[in-house]
């Protein structure tokens, strides 16, 4: 990420969290519900809350999940990811998300990110994000839904990532309304990096040089 790019994260960022502020309600919430990395599917609730006003591309980003092999959600809503009447498109992006006021989102993704010291949207690794497109339009009421993600990605490790949500139940129904909240459970591949031989070797020549100094200064001092 460079210079200029943080620089507008922590601006909106900024601005986010004056917005968070201001909202009535969290209205779109994400809580893990369970994982598996051995067969690489990983459940998750999506919550609505009773102010819920999810407008057309409204939704909620999930950030860096890697290798999606299929999906589902079902309970509050039609299932999008078979029908595409369903209630929900998918939309993968390797940065950024597709929602409406995108940037907000994504200042609130890096918020919950930077509280939870966790690395915020790995360029490499897709961010899901799942866009309302109705009916009914808007969506009102609380209801919740279980989000099923299937990763190619097993044998690997569990890590952490973050999401956002955007709607329009803040205290004027007109405006979007971006938020984000605990971490969330993902598949990832944790690959250790190999430390260079020649900058262990100079480790060990630094540590024998430091062990002569301090024999040598307790014989001065003897």
């Amino acid at each position: 990420m460079g210079m200029k790019k943080s620089a507008m994260i922590a601006a909106a960022a900024a601005s986010a969290l004056l917005v968070g502020r201001m909202a009535s309600a969290d209205t779109i919430t994400l809580h893990d519900l369970s994982e598996n990395i051995s067969t690489g599917v990983f459940t998750y609730t999506v919550q609505l809350d009773s102010a819920a006003n999810v407008a057309h591309t409204d939704g909620f980003v999930l950030y860096d999940f890697p290798d999606l092999t299929s999906w589902s959600i079902a309970g509050g809503f039609t299932d999008g990811s078979a029908s595409p009447t369903g209630e929900f498109t998918l939309s993968q992006t390797l940065t950024s998300n597709v929602l409406d006021q995108s940037s907000s989102v994504d200042a609130n993704g890096f918020v919950a990110a930077l509280s939870n010291s966790i690395a915020f949207d790995n360029p490499s690794v897709p961010n899901l994000s799942f866009s309302y497109n109705g009916p009914p339009t808007p969506f009102l009421g609380a209801t919740t839904a279980i989000l099923t993600l299937t990763s190619g990605l097993v044998g690997g490790v569990i890590g952490n990532s973050v999401y956002a949500s955007v709607d329009h139940s803040g205290p004027t129904t007109s405006t979007p309304y971006s938020f984000s909240a605990n971490p969330i459970l993902v598949p990832t591949l944790a690959t250790p990096v190999p430390v260079p031989s020649a900058l262990l070797g100079g480790l060990a020549l630094f540590g024998l040089v430091g062990v002569r100094r301090i024999v040598k200064a307790r014989r001065i001092m003897a």
